[in-house]
């Protein structure tokens, strides 16, 4: 992004910032909190357009963060709280004191993933092979080349592609940690699948660039889902630790001519709503989005 179109997206995301503040002065319905995270409230442009939507149907709506802001509410939704696992215990604090989307259980389980590995192996869903350990002193390394990261985490912080013995030295300290293999299909992209209400959305290609050649995230926009992947999906959907899901993002990989899931995403999911072009579907999301809000809920307004 060039300077120029980052001091665009900047002023318009000041702008709609404003404008949601004037309208959450003169709506008086349930209050509803779109919850992120100190260094990204009010900065996320999914989130402000995800708040003009509530508020455009009455919800006295405001964005706050997790570790330092307490507004009373009828609802919390859980969305950039991107960098939760630094702050696991407060989190998790927020989370079991407030009425949340995702709900408290559903979050617990994924936060924790390898949980999410059980929930996913029991109910026969292809995945990556995984091992979990207490720490990297009891495994022993063949030659594979392979990746290690921590039970908790998110967005590759502490991930570590292991080429060779020396570097094991790198994880030395790293404690409650699960190993892959390191699957070549990442540099040909990661497909997310956007689940609402329990209908898929759309898909999207992903280029994550943590471990691939590209420095960069790059996003292409998927038409036509792979019948094997939306087949996964929907058996994932009916899962019943995740049938009380209002929003998840399911990601996968091509490896060994299959797709297999990478991740079941429930606590915050990037949407990636807002890199859907098609300007009527974006608006149908937002849209459905904000009514299995109000469905989930049985919600009367109280203007």
């Amino acid at each position: 992004m060039s300077k120029l179109r980052r001091k665009i997206y900047k002023l318009r995301i000041k702008l709609l910032y404003l404008s949601n503040n004037i309208k959450y002065l003169f709506t008086r319905g349930k209050k509803v909190n779109i919850v992120s995270s100190s260094k990204y409230k009010n900065r996320i442009k999914e989130d402000l357009i995800l708040q003009k939507y509530l508020l455009k149907e009455g919800y006295h709506t405001k964005i706050i963060s997790f570790e330092d802001d307490y507004q009373e509410s009828d609802l919390n939704i859980i969305r950039s709280v991107w960098g939760y696992h630094h702050k696991v215990e407060k989190f998790l604090e927020f989370i079991n004191n407030n009425k949340t989307i995702n709900d408290r259980d559903l979050i617990i389980n994924n936060i924790d993933k390898k949980k999410q590995y059980q929930i996913i192996k029991e109910n026969d869903i292809t995945t990556i092979d995984t091992i979990f350990l207490d720490n990297i002193k009891e495994y022993k390394y063949n030659s594979d080349k392979i990746v290690i990261k921590p039970v908790i985490s998110a967005s590759g912080d502490n991930t570590f592609i292991i080429n060779n013995v020396n570097d094991l030295e790198n994880v030395k300290n790293l404690n409650n940690i699960m190993i892959q293999p390191f699957i070549d299909g990442v540099n040909d992209g990661e497909i997310s699948v956007i689940v609402i209400d329990k209908r898929i959305k759309y898909g999207i290609k992903r280029f994550p660039g943590v471990f691939t050649k590209y420095k960069k995230e790059e996003y292409i926009a998927i038409n036509d889902l792979n019948k094997e992947i939306i087949n996964t999906v929907n058996n994932i959907i009916l899962i019943k630790e995740y049938k009380e899901a209002v929003f998840m993002r399911i990601d996968f990989i091509f490896d060994n001519n299959c797709y297999k899931v990478m991740e079941v995403e429930l606590v915050d999911p990037n949407l990636f709503i807002e890199t859907i072009n098609d300007s009527k579907l974006k608006d149908k999301v937002y849209k459905s989005f904000v009514k299995a809000i109000k469905t989930r809920q049985n919600w009367c307004l109280v203007l």
